[in-house]
């Protein structure tokens, strides 16, 4: 290979470092200031609790660290015949496993009963060692402490629909009203609705009116799963997603908010949208707020036991009104396409909703989701004919390298012309040596009587990675893949990195850590070197020593490290890229022999 082949080969390492980095953005991770005081008055326990001769009870705040209650003193009490215990609910559908706590009326455990990881359904409510589980609501704004006093309880069904209502009264200003916390659960849906409601008994306005002070925030974190080592864009991720008109154009958008660095900042939109969601790369909650204003949060506040925290806030403005009801759907489940687009069409769902576009929710290559489409569509054809996802990426990568025949024989002739040429090149460089001008001039006139296009080895090249990174943005985030078996006993993840023996502690090398002896990139780095070597045998010029070894060891071998730790289903398109390109490079020389052959004859 000449100076165009190698300038090509570097050029498109860069192009496509560059592009793997693009498509495992950061996660963004988001941090309130800390409240100094509650926003509202918070509510103390019954009358009976409060006037015993004892050291004032200790509860949780919002992160679930330990706050004296004697610090809000001048909180008036709630009704004296509210004295509640605290006790822990399970329910269980087709689709969840639900552990209820009247301490808030919140969710401690939310589990996925149709996605397992290592045996266990997934848990969709991490909170590390706070333990204030989900659904929260605080009076007040979204940095406000977290409502832990008992709730009553009442389970009520009609039909396959399961209502979970806990209520409890209060009194502020001396007035009495009622706060009810309705969860309604439908077997066979990824959707959880609740209704949070605020009632007075005698018409006059619930007493949450205070200056510019939302009336209350329904709170969705610290985390949702599942579990995870490190949000490192490409194993796992957390984007916090609006789906909603843009303010200028009014056309529906998807919206990252928030920066793609500073993983505890606080992001807020008071701005309509359609969903609000916390999106990880193969789950998601995502919350449709219902009508009226609201002020969406997405807090990264880092929770004990949970230093990568990933809330999602809505918090309401105070009404004066008598009845104030905001009812709430939460999608909480897998980005499997089918179970999103129930929720477009109002027939295919208990719930009636419809329009939502739940689909934009996973993350997508924003120039290259197109061709994403056209690749899934192709990959799940493949998988109707053969119901196995790794025979399906091996057919996909025979099909994209039939469509890039073209494009790389016309490479490939473009750099034996180059090659060809190289004598007569040399000669002129020698005769014109310290004079760049005619040199240049020479070489020009040379290309145009040889009829040689020097950018028409590397052009070709580069219309390649559109396809290459629009594939990787596929296999490295289609939800199908998840837990899908390829090779029995070896590759049973092809979401995941394959191994054959895994090292009970990584080993650092300092600028990179080998958790596991894995096969697919020992077979990459072989299939590179191979590919190579046999690409040389067909080409007519060499190279520099110093050449030589960059394209034949150096940049296999630095693409080893980089494809090292890839889910599996991406590593075994390009192993089966390099294979084939193997073959069809042995076949294209067998055949330039046997016509040079027949040649001299």
């Amino acid at each position: 290979m000449e100076r165009n082949t190698v300038l090509a080969i570097i050029l498109s390492a860069v192009i496509i470092t560059v592009g793997m980095f693009v498509t495992q953005k950061l996660n963004e991770r988001y941090a309130p200031p800390v409240p100094s005081e509650p926003a509202v008055e918070a509510p103390l326990v019954a009358d009976d609790a409060a006037d015993a001769d004892e050291t004032p009870i200790e509860t949780d705040d919002r992160d679930g660290t330990l706050v004296d209650e004697s610090e809000s003193a001048a909180a008036e009490q709630v009704l004296a015949d509210q004295d509640y215990p605290i006790e822990t609910i399970r329910e269980e559908t087709d689709f969840y496993s639900i552990e209820f706590s009247t301490a808030g009326g919140v969710v401690k455990e939310l589990n996925l009963l149709t996605e397992l990881d290592d045996d266990e359904p997934i848990s969709m409510v991490l909170d590390g060692d706070s333990d204030v589980g989900t659904f929260n609501l605080a009076f007040g704004d979204h940095a406000a402490p977290y409502i832990t006093d008992a709730f009553s309880h009442e389970r009520i069904q009609r039909g396959r629909e399961i209502n979970h209502v806990f209520s409890r009264n209060y009194r502020r200003d001396g007035q009495i009203f009622t706060l009810t916390k309705t969860y309604r659960l439908i077997p066979g849906e990824f959707i959880i609705e609740l209704k949070v409601t605020l009632e007075t008994p005698d018409g006059k306005a619930v007493p949450l009116l205070d200056g510019d002070e939302p009336a209350y925030t329904l709170t969705y974190g610290p985390q949702i799963g599942p579990t995870f080592e490190k949000l490192d864009g490409r194993y796992e991720i957390r984007e916090n997603v609006t789906w909603g008109p843009d303010p200028r154009s009014g056309k529906l958008k998807r919206s990252l908010q928030g920066s793609r660095r500073n993983r505890e900042e606080v992001v807020q939109t008071s701005d309509t949208v359609n969903w609000a969601g916390v999106v990880g790369k193969y789950f998601a909650v995502v919350m449709i707020p219902g009508a009226g204003n609201a002020t969406i949060t997405w807090d990264g506040t880092p929770a004990d036991g949970q230093d990568q925290a990933s809330r999602l806030q809505i918090s309401r403005p105070a009404r004066r009104q008598s009845v104030i009801e905001d009812t709430y759907q939460f999608f909480i489940g897998p980005l499997n396409r089918d179970d999103l687009a129930r929720y477009d069409r109002a027939e295919d769902n208990a719930f009636g909703l419809s329009g939502l576009s739940l689909d934009k929710a996973p993350r997508t290559s924003s120039w290259l989701g197109w061709l994403e489409s056209i690749l899934r569509f192709l990959l799940e054809m493949f998988y109707r004919l053969v119901p196995n996802y790794g025979v399906a990426i091996i057919l996909l990568t025979i099909l994209v390298k039939a469509l890039l025949f073209p494009l790389t024989h016309k490479s490939y002739e473009s750099t034996s012309k180059m090659q060809a040429i190289q004598p007569k090149i040399k000669e002129l460089q020698e005769q014109y040596k310290g004079e760049p001008q005619k040199l240049n001039a020479k070489t020009a006139e040379l290309y145009k009587q040889e009829g040689v296009n020097p950018m028409g080895g590397c052009l070709p090249m580069l219309f390649q990675f559109p396809i290459f990174i629009a594939l990787y943005g596929l296999l490295n985030r289609y939800f199908p893949l998840r837990g899908a078996t390829f090779i029995p006993g070896w590759i049973t993840d092809l979401s995941a990195p394959e191994y054959i023996y895994q090292f009970s502690q990584a080993i650092d090398f300092r600028i990179w850590q080998l958790e596991a002896i894995r096969l697919l990139p020992v077979l990459y780095l072989g299939g590179q070197l191979l590919m190579t070597k046999v690409t040389q045998q067909g080409s007519a010029g060499g190279q520099t020593g110093a050449q030589q070894k960059m394209l034949t060891v150096g940049m296999p071998i630095m693409f080893f490290f980089i494809l090292y730790n890839m889910p599996s289903g991406l590593l075994l398109y390009w192993t089966a890229m390099n294979f084939i390109t193997i073959i069809q490079q042995l076949v294209t020389n067998y055949v330039k022999k046997r016509k040079a052959a027949g040649g001299a004859a």
